[in-house]
């Protein structure tokens, strides 16, 4: 579905490529977690599959990156948007209309669009994302979560392939992250969408992932695996995993009921270890 050759970016001005000869699949259907430290190239990356690198970031971009066959130096963002939808972190600042419902239809617009294709289309987002309350509601007077899920339904309406998501719920509090996050698992489960996503909060989202790829630093190859595999080796892991690595545990834990489960022999050979004296004071 998502297809880096040998690609290479280099901003202008920089001293060296932030990718370089970069070469990956993303196949269909799967939710990918994109990691790595900070500034290795993973907004790069994913402005590279929507057409935003380098068309509106300039600089210059070698190789072949191809979404669904179409090769995203000769085909602009707007070209690609019935393949690719991109979401960001802070949906309120890329919302261009007042209300939910006017929010969904608005791409759609864009496209020209037929208005019986837009309001079924419209009616379908709805009842997916559990939205069909807040039609009417203005836009600022949701939550968080709800917000992110109109945003994310702003790009499902005109059915890409395709899903980008660059830390969706990075600002969100942890029932919001969870409501966005089962909206992105019912996407790649019932309607087999390719999902690709950079989050920092790797906690909440790791355990979910089918493939993970970790970017170690900038310009240099990508390691790609299943979810524990890269995080075994990661630089960037969440506490969960740096304490299966300190407990020896195979495969690491990516979550807290992972941990509970590895954790059950340790506790059993440490129930009659007296626990170690408390330092004397000063």
């Amino acid at each position: 579905m998502i297809r880096f050759e040998q690609v290479t970016v280099t901003y202008h001005d920089a001293a060296a490529p932030t990718l370089r000869d970069l070469d990956l699949t993303i196949p269909e259907g799967e939710l990918c977690l994109l990691v790595g430290p900070s500034g290795v190239g993973k907004s790069t990356l994913l402005g590279a599959v929507s057409g935003l690198v380098p068309h509106f970031t300039g600089g210059t971009l070698r190789g072949r990156v191809t979404v669904d066959g179409r090769d995203t130096r000769t085909h602009r963002p707007r070209e690609l948007a019935d393949v690719v939808g991109t979401v960001g972190q802070d949906p309120l600042a890329h919302f261009v209309t007042d209300t939910v419902e006017e929010e969904l239809a608005y791409g759609m617009e864009s496209l020209g669009l037929p208005a019986d294709t837009m309001r079924r289309r419209v009616e379908e987002t709805l009842d997916l994302l559990g939205l069909a309350g807040l039609r009417d509601r203005a836009l600022r007077t949701l939550s968080g979560g709800q917000q992110q899920r109109v945003a994310i339904g702003s790009v499902l309406t005109t059915h890409p392939r395709v899903l980008v998501l660059d830390e969706p719920t990075s600002a969100l509090d942890p029932a919001a992250a969870e409501e966005v996050l089962a909206v992105l698992q019912r996407l790649v489960h019932d309607l087999g969408t390719t999902v690709l996503l950079a989050e920092h909060r790797l906690e909440r989202v790791v355990q979910y992932a089918d493939r993970v790829v970790l970017l170690p630093g900038p310009g240099e190859p990508p390691v790609v695996g299943g979810p524990a595999e890269v995080m075994a080796v990661s630089p960037v892991h969440p506490p969960v995993v740096a304490l299966g690595r300190l407990a020896g545990w195979t495969p690491v834990p990516l979550s807290v009921r992972d941990a509970r489960r590895a954790a059950a022999p340790l506790r059993a050979r440490l129930a009659n270890v007296p626990p170690p004296a408390p330092a004397p004071p000063g």
